[in-house]
């Protein structure tokens, strides 16, 4: 009796869509007023204070049914070599684990029998990193409830791909899961012999929504796409299908987001929260909020902190496109909070990565302790050169100060390239 199996056509080239570039036509749903993609003008963006809710889906139960298809998958496991491999390297700094080829049978002890080798991270997981085009859904499972037990964040890294079984079994089965900038994650329908499995794709359904995914942001993909086609994600797409979960949502009181869900259903995306989370940030990590929806990368502020520079915050805005064309811009930036203001001539612009350019400023450092453990509000404010319109992004700091403090608290040691490796 053969095994399910979940693996995409080696055929397909892989779309990575980046973060999307604001349109030339008013935008609603977030607060956003119309916008020239090549000025970035006329931008005004508005957060409202949340109220802190418990994020949803933390459950962990599987029906009696659901128990039964597990059992019928473990009996279903063929004598395939091992061809997938877990390996541990050196990633931002730290030893990680590294789950790399196809998914077959054995890989799940040996995951078993190497998992105390990576490090636990500041954020309290090990690192698993996932470059693999899926395999047996069977041995998938296995991992999963290894990961169940032991705390990971599982990573598609920068260059690599998790699709198929390691994308809609393995990934979600992080503690934290998230997608680097240029990593790539896709689904389809399971397979027997070639042919669409219902009943497969209905178990990993439930399984998706048993670890906090809700049933549709997984059923509708792999009901979409047929075994031998693959629908891809980028990091923006697995945020707004709510299938990301990033560090420190808990501490900030950051709901669950389906903000792509919710477009779908209503015609427009909700507003974006103001709860700030983490992500990775060099060797260290910054806290970050995305002020114009939840799944949108541009105009993501960030706070972080550098260790060779001591005692130093600094605060970032994020925007796509070139950093010499940002430059060109730019005449200053302004930051205000309830309690104080400054205003910055001439910040620095950096390019963070091919595609997006990052406008720091640096936080005073006699008001550091007071932004971080006082300061309720935030608004930044972009001045651009005639005849473009301010950007201007406003949030809140209050209900993700354990957030913002533990990023000023694990600052950067290094510089690191998109691969994790230092400079």
């Amino acid at each position: 009796m053969p095994a399910w199996n979940a693996s995409p056509n080696p055929t397909l080239d892989v779309f990575v869509a980046s973060a999307t570039r604001l349109q030339p036509k008013e935008r609603t749903g977030h607060g956003l007023t119309g916008c020239d993609p090549a000025s970035y003008a006329s931008i005004v963006l508005t957060n409202h204070t949340q109220e802190n809710v418990l994020p949803c889906g933390d459950i962990r139960y599987f029906s009696v049914a659901t128990r039964i298809l597990f059992a019928w998958f473990f009996l279903l496991v063929g004598n395939s070599a091992h061809a997938g491999s877990i390996s541990i390297e050196h990633w931002r700094g730290r030893d990680v684990l590294r789950l790399s080829g196809p998914i077959d049978a054995g890989l799940a002890d040996e995951l078993h029998a190497k998992e105390e080798l990576a490090e636990l991270w500041p954020h309290g997981a090990r690192v698993l990193l996932l470059d693999s085009p899926g395999g047996s859904v069977a041995e998938a499972f296995r991992i999963s409830a290894i990961l169940d037990k032991s705390p990971f964040h599982t990573v598609v890294p920068n260059q690599a791909k998790c699709a198929s079984a390691c994308a809609s079994i393995i990934f979600i089965a992080g503690k934290f899961r998230t997608v680097e900038p240029f990593g790539a994650f896709g689904q389809h329908s399971c397979s027997r012999n070639g042919i669409q499995d219902r009943e497969c794709n209905e178990v990993l359904s439930n399984n998706a929504l048993a670890h906090g995914v809700s049933h549709g942001s997984v059923a509708a993909f792999l009901t979409y796409a047929s075994p031998k086609d693959m629908v891809w994600f980028s990091r923006e797409d697995t945020d707004g299908w709510g299938i990301s979960r990033y560090p420190g949502e808990k501490a900030s009181g950051f709901e669950k987001s389906e903000p792509r869900v919710l477009q779908i259903i209503t015609g427009k995306k909700p507003s974006a929260q103001s709860a700030w989370r983490l992500d990775f940030m060099n060797n260290g990590y910054r806290a970050f909020l995305r002020p114009a929806a939840d799944d949108e990368r541009e105009l993501q502020m960030n706070v972080f902190c550098f260790e060779p520079l001591p005692g130093r915050l600094f605060l970032s805005m994020e925007i796509n496109g070139a950093a010499e064309t940002v430059t060109n811009a730019i005449l200053n930036v302004e930051v205000a909070t309830e309690a104080f203001e400054w205003k910055i001539g001439s910040p620095l612009i950096m390019q963070s990565d091919p595609q997006v350019a990052s406008v720091v400023v640096e936080v005073p450092q006699p008001k550091i302790k007071a932004f971080l453990t006082k300061s309720d509000s935030l608004k930044f404010t972009i001045d651009l050169r005639q005849p473009y319109d301010p950007i201007i992004a406003t949030t809140y700091l209050a209900g993700s100060r354990k957030n913002l403090t533990f990023a000023a608290n694990n600052c950067a040691t290094a510089e690191y390239d998109l691969l994790g490796d230092p400079t």
